[in-house]
């Protein structure tokens, strides 16, 4: 219906949302269209997967308990220091998940294309509610992961923190590490490639539900108001609608996602508080680095 309306601003004019809907329906149905969705296929097997990711969360649970930055901090409160960060791709046009291909098609081409940093640190937003960098590809490269050391993680950093990360390239430069590790008190643990939709919170629980909060957002707004006319409107709309589409999100979503990804114990405590775990039989291959466009699919 987006996109129906983009290339027709006049298409729900008179039409109400059910009778858009119904419309192309029959639209596709005439022509032989049918809908597509953007589907990845795995290289491993799921139960594969699955326990590697059990191993890393039983590893990852002794040594916040036992032997980590953290550690130290009595009960339950040490999980209040322990963090995830990871990177997303919202797009300027916030696009449908779907695209409209001929029937019988198995394959469907997408292409999406994209100068800007003055004009994105004068936006009203930055520094306030979100910090805006630049990169040519759109991509975290090493300048914008220290862009986000400086101006998110330093403020915040009061004691000692561990920081869950993916495998992604940049995440494991030694300039990123050695900054975070030797000048912020944090200690950084790598999630193993391949298991981040089971072990990585943001993943779990947190990503696709800000991704709903921002396509429904950004359709909301366009039933009612015009199409950007230029790209500088569109990049200030995408801005506001991901501070808004962030601030839906509740806090409790993000603990549930450390709690999902296995990272939290739960059980017996000893004396001190502390839970018990048993040691793990053998440390946790963190795998290759992943490039950014491999971690995106």
């Amino acid at each position: 219906m987006i996109m129906a309306a983009r290339f027709e601003p006049r298409f729900l004019k008179d039409r109400s949302p059910a009778a858009a809907t119904e419309y192309l329906r029959r639209f596709r149905r005439r022509h032989k269209l049918s809908i597509r969705r953007i589907t990845h296929r795995g290289t491993k097997k799921r139960s594969d997967l699955e326990v590697v990711a059990a191993s890393f969360g039983h590893s990852m649970r002794y040594a916040f308990e036992h032997d980590s930055a953290v550690s130290f901090v009595a009960g339950d409160e040490k999980y209040g220091q322990v963090f995830n960060m990871d990177q997303t791709s919202i797009y300027i046009d916030m696009n449908p998940t779907t695209t409209i291909t001929f029937r019988g098609d198995r394959n469907v081409d997408v292409l999406q294309g994209g100068p800007i940093e003055e004009e994105l640190h004068a936006h009203p937003l930055y520094s306030k509610e979100v910090f805006l960098a630049v990169q040519k590809k759109g991509y975290c490269d090493e300048r914008v992961m220290h862009i986000w050391i400086n101006e998110v993680w330093r403020p915040s950093v009061t004691s000692s923190r561990v920081l869950l990360l993916d495998s992604l390239k940049t995440h494991k430069m030694s300039s990123v590490r050695t900054e975070l590790e030797d000048s912020l008190s944090t200690e950084v643990e790598f999630i193993p490639p391949g298991i981040t939709g089971l072990s990585q919170p943001m993943d779990v629980a947190v990503m696709r539900t800000f991704k709903m909060h921002c396509r429904s957002l950004y359709v909301k707004y366009h039933l009612t108001h015009d199409f950007c006319s230029s790209a500088a409107e569109r990049r200030r709309l995408i801005t506001a609608i991901v501070v808004t589409a962030w601030s839906q999100i509740d806090p409790s979503v993000i603990r549930k996602g450390f709690i999902k990804a296995g990272l939290v114990p739960v059980g017996p405590r000893e004396k001190d508080g502390s839970f018990r775990i048993d040691a793990p039989s053998k440390d946790i291959d963190t795998g290759d680095e992943v490039d950014e466009d491999e971690e995106s699919n």
